[in-house]
């Protein structure tokens, strides 16, 4: 590109000499100017290219200077310490294995105590609302009760999703408690050890997933698994369907109706969650396993190059920083031409 911005510049000067020259006659004269003319918007092409080729040699150094960092962090990988990694993988291992058992048995033991809050509140509403005065059962509660039935089952309802919020916290702590022994400073560690470029994305993969974390576990009931409409959502149009009885009776049939299908949703919001939580958890455990396999991949491959091949590539690397200066000269040649 250089020899063409030259040739454009001397084609400039050519004619300016030609201009100035009393002796050439008019019509070349015109010729020359129509010329320098023609010659301006080739030499603006010119530069507009150089623009673009600029940004182009910019990715070009950015991957050289990353290709320059893998090279760079090498001799650390190479020599980190495999007994304490292979001990980083062990624990991890089993940790992941007890947090999915506990964590189904933390799952179980909410969807009984919940079940059993649930059926207790019922026999409460069964003995206030549909035992008589003599202690006989009532088939129904009639047009004259129905207001107070419906409001006190709502509020049942209320307390019961409260009650089971609290009882998913509490079976949760003990996953996240269980998932905060790993030793995470150490994950910490060897992801350092990489290149730029691959410890940026992870450290922020990781970052993010620890926020979702403390986030699910902390907060289980404000990030529902995806697609869950919440318990008081779900349990809503039976609840609906069961205070709305028209001109009739609620008898105790529709009550235990309503009492069994809000028993499965329980089960099955319960579920949901801790299912989503587990499934977070081992994922993450999963990914930390994951990576100190690569890393000891890495290792390997690492320790079987020879002085001579790393030499070799830092004299390739060299080489290439110092053709893309060459080119980066001409270039800016090219756009600082007058």
């Amino acid at each position: 590109m250089n020899n063409y911005l030259n040739t454009f510049e001397n084609i400039t000067q050519s004619v300016e000499q030609l201009l100035k020259d009393e002796h050439n006659s008019l019509e070349i004269k015109q010729s020359a100017t129509s010329l320098t003319n023609s010659v301006k918007p080739c030499i603006e092409e010119l530069k507009k290219s150089s623009t673009k080729l600029q940004e182009l040699i910019l990715v070009c150094s950015n991957d050289l200077y990353h290709a320059e960092n893998i090279w760079q962090s090498k001799p650390m990988i190479a020599s980190a310490a495999k007994p304490e990694i292979w001990e980083q993988l062990g624990e991890i291992s089993g940790v992941s294995i007890k947090i999915r058992q506990l964590g189904i048995q933390c799952k179980n033991e909410a969807v009984k105590q919940a079940k059993e809050s649930w059926n207790k509140e019922i026999e409460y509403l069964r003995k206030r609302w549909f035992i008589d005065a003599k202690g006989q059962p009532k088939k129904g509660v009639g047009w004259d009760e129905k207001k107070g039935f419906s409001n006190e089952i709502k509020s049942e309802v209320d307390k019961l999703c409260e009650k089971i919020t609290e009882i998913i916290k509490q079976g949760l702590i003990l996953v996240y408690q269980e998932l905060q022994n790993i030793n995470f400073e150490s994950y910490h560690y060897y992801i350092n050890m990489l290149d730029e470029s691959k410890k940026g994305t992870l450290n922020k993969q990781i970052n993010l997933r620890n926020i979702e974390i403390k986030n699910k576990f902390k907060n289980p009931i404000e990030h529902l698994p995806k697609y869950h409409l919440g318990l008081k959502n779900s349990v809503n149009p039976y609840l609906k369907f069961l205070v709305e009885q028209g001109l009739g009776d609620i008898n105790w049939d529709h009550v235990v109706k309503f009492q069994n299908n809000v028993s499965v949703k329980i089960e099955n919001f319960i579920t949901a969650i801790f299912d989503d939580r587990i499934e977070l958890a081992t994922e993450t455990m999963a990914n930390a396993i994951a990576f100190y396999n690569d890393f000891l991949e890495q290792q390997e491959r690492y320790q079987q190059e020879t002085p001579e091949h790393r030499q070799a590539e830092k004299a390739w690397i060299y080489q290439q920083h110092q053709q893309l200066a060459q080119i980066q000269g001409g270039i800016e040649v090219i756009l600082n031409a007058g």
